[in-house]
């Protein structure tokens, strides 16, 4: 039934395939790896591999290009992943303005062949170059454009979602978008598209209290604050001779008073975050939400713990905090900067904010991360009574949350 389907089960694949980009060290070791990759062509390979799961009880875990840090692509008890990178295809409606995806494709490639139609994605993700729709709508992301446009999730007209019932086509995206695949497989994605137009980089050299009134006084594209010691970090790692002052970078079809080659500059490197998160000795990532009137409190704490910090403004006064923090690991007390994650979330929830997405790793913070947390339950519960799409995911289970929970009191 599922013989067809394209395979990897040697162990080098099968171990390649139960990581992300972040696995941390101290609790890595408690995942499975998987027991199969499968790469579905179409619909029907996804029904066959649901079906097959469903009779042998054998956990599904969805993925994209695993650019997350989040551990939603790891198959924390082992199972079958299901590598979404053969259905790739995507068609655009220009009369309508629709790009029609199915959940392996790129949105880099999706960019590329709008721009050739003069349209443009209004959002799309810092990780572009290789996350794929599917992965983003199952985070529901915020990136680039997010300032005018909002969550991936806000720019979805409809999916249609493959789970043990069979195939839902719905505009409701309350039970999927965000759920990291617990409720279902996306397996086609009607999204949103804006005209092109030509936008302008401009660079500011200000503090953050002025950043974000700038960012705020009219309805720009984008906008990205960096902070002195992010730029240190960036130059550090690419040669560049960026002034290592803090930075806010507004993107803007209007014509505005700011350095404009310096704009330019930030703004076309504005995939760094892929980078830095490899450059050696190491580095420690922490991302959270927050409300950018209490922004200049959480990045003075963060700061304090040595870190280098990159704040997208997003609608409605949200932004998304992005830092780094070096780790040497030649040095033996290393595995303890790793709780820096867990001391930055700390801060963040002092001033009311929240961790960026859940996941797996982040898992015990769902019941505040998700308003609707207790009807979500009862919905997985109701389509996945076994628990086989994504366990660990969103919905806490096992021993990872008390071991989160645990660090998170020690950090």
């Amino acid at each position: 039934m599922i013989d067809h389907i394209p395979q990897r089960s040697d162990l080098t694949q099968r171990y390649l395939y139960s990581h992300d980009i972040a696995s941390p060290p101290i609790i890595s070791k408690f995942f499975k790896l998987a027991d199969v990759v499968m790469q579905p062509e179409n619909e029907d390979d996804v029904l066959r591999i649901l079906l097959y799961a469903k009779e042998k009880k054998i956990p599904l875990i969805a993925r994209g290009s695993a650019t997350s840090g989040y551990g939603g692509a790891v198959p924390y008890k082992g199972g079958i992943v299901v590598d979404f990178s053969r259905m790739d295809h995507f068609e655009v409606d220009e009369e309508r303005k629709i790009l029609i995806a199915e959940p392996g494709a790129v949105w880099w490639d999706i960019e590329r062949k709008l721009n050739k139609l003069g349209l443009s994605l209004r959002v799309y993700p810092t990780s572009a170059p290789s996350s794929t729709v599917g992965g983003w709508i199952g985070q529901n992301g915020y990136g680039v454009g997010s300032l005018a446009f909002g969550s991936i999730a806000e720019n979805v007209e409809k999916i249609r979602v493959a789970n043990f019932e069979g195939i839902v086509e719905t505009r409701d995206l309350r039970f999927y978008a965000g759920l990291h695949g617990t409720t279902g497989f996306v397996v086609k994605a009607w999204i949103k598209v804006k005209d092109y137009e030509d936008l302008n980089a401009y660079a500011f050299h200000v503090d953050v209290e002025e950043a974000i009134k700038i960012a705020y006084a009219r309805k720009h594209y984008s906008a990205l604050y960096l902070t002195r010691r992010y730029l240190e970090m960036k130059n550090m790692v690419s040669g560049n001779e960026i002034p290592e002052k803090d930075t806010l970078v507004i993107v803007t079809a209007e014509k505005l008073d700011g350095d404009e080659e310096l704009g330019e500059e930030i703004w076309n490197d504005r995939f760094y975050p892929l980078r830095i998160r490899r450059a050696g000795p190491g580095v420690v990532a922490a991302e959270v939400l927050i409300d950018a009137e209490k922004l200049k409190a959480y990045l003075n704490s963060v700061e304090g713990f040595g870190a280098g910090t990159e704040v997208w403004f997003l609608k409605n006064s949200l932004c998304s905090v992005l830092s780094f923090m070096p780790v040497d690991e030649r040095d033996g007390r290393s595995v303890f900067k790793y709780t820096f994650s867990l001391k930055a979330l700390k801060e963040a929830k002092k001033l009311g904010g929240r961790v960026y997405s859940t996941g797996l790793y982040f898992s015990k913070e769902s019941k505040s991360f998700y308003e609707n947390f207790d009807e979500l339950l009862r919905f997985k519960k109701s389509i996945d009574p076994e628990n086989l799409l994504n366990p660990g995911k969103v919905f806490p289970s096992g021993s990872l949350p008390i071991i989160m929970g645990f660090l998170e009191v020690l950090s």
